[in-house]
């Protein structure tokens, strides 16, 4: 008996899941940037040069993209060492000084964005928020539990920037990052870079996969789907990409070597205590 309840549950589950996600695509922007409120005000600081960079680059490719009725674009820049960069709710985008630091030129970050702006053009935020919702309802039914713990879903801001995509909606947007790509620059050298550079940054230090690539397709599928696109629209993949803004990459380096200091000194003060 207990285990047709458990079938049944999973089973219910999964259908309530796959519904969420058929149906999210019709939910209003304007509801999804309402629920995103919680990273907005995390998110209000005074905005720097990077920020300003990152986010103008993204206007600029935005018209290639299609993205749906009142959609905007919000690019953050977070200065952490981590190699990562993910798109949440409302249409927030985050690229980390750890990721951003290892990009070669400017037809790689378009990539990077263009993948990210990709997650919120097909609403893969609010179609994971909604499968989150559906299993904590499913677990505070069985469990007992209070709904609280379901609005708690909602409300948590370091879940709603840890909403994960599956393999097919990693794909997708990978697509929609190399057609910005190429619509924006006329060729798509900089769609395997970003990958080759993740990949490489992986192997020689050995660090935890990021968001960006774990569970989602492996680099070298990902690289070859993103070259058979290419040669089928016949799309240029040599191209002369724009370099990153000398003062952009100066105040990175700047951004690294405080941290880097901070960190020292954060250490130090550990050992007087």
């Amino acid at each position: 008996m207990l285990t047709i309840v458990i079938g049944g549950v999973i089973i219910v589950t999964a259908f309530l899941a796959i519904f969420i996600e058929w149906t999210a695509q019709y939910i209003p922007f304007d509801f999804e940037t309402a629920l995103s409120q919680p990273i907005a005000e995390k998110l209000n600081y005074e905005s720097n040069e990077v920020d300003k960079y990152l986010q103008q680059l993204a206007d600029k490719i935005i018209p290639y993209m299609d993205l749906p009725e009142n959609a905007e674009i919000h690019v953050h820049y977070v200065n952490e060492d981590t190699v990562n960069a993910m798109a949440t709710l409302g249409g927030h985008v985050m690229i980390y000084r750890g990721l951003l630091e290892q990009l070669p030129d400017e037809s790689t970050l378009v990539m990077l964005l263009g993948h990210e702006i990709g997650h919120v053009k097909l609403r893969h935020p609010v179609k994971a928020l909604g499968k989150g919702v559906v299993i904590s309802l499913v677990l505070s039914t069985i469990l007992g539990q209070s709904s609280d713990s379901v609005a708690n879903v909602i409300t948590d801001t370091s879940m709603l920037t840890m909403l994960s995509f599956n393999r097919d909606q990693e794909q997708d947007s990978d697509e929609e990052g190399i057609k910005v790509l190429n619509a924006y620059y006329g060729g798509v050298q900089g769609a395997t870079k970003l990958f080759e550079i993740l990949e490489k940054e992986h192997q020689e230090k050995d660090f935890d996969v990021p968001r960006f690539l774990s569970s989602h397709p492996d680099t070298k599928h990902r690289k070859n789907h993103l070259n058979e696109i290419a040669q089928t629209q016949g799309w240029i993949q040599q191209d002369n990409p724009e370099p990153i803004p000398g003062y952009i990459l100066k105040k990175i380096a700047a951004d690294k070597q405080q941290a880097k200091e901070e960190q020292q000194a954060h250490k130090e003060k550990a050992k007087q205590e």
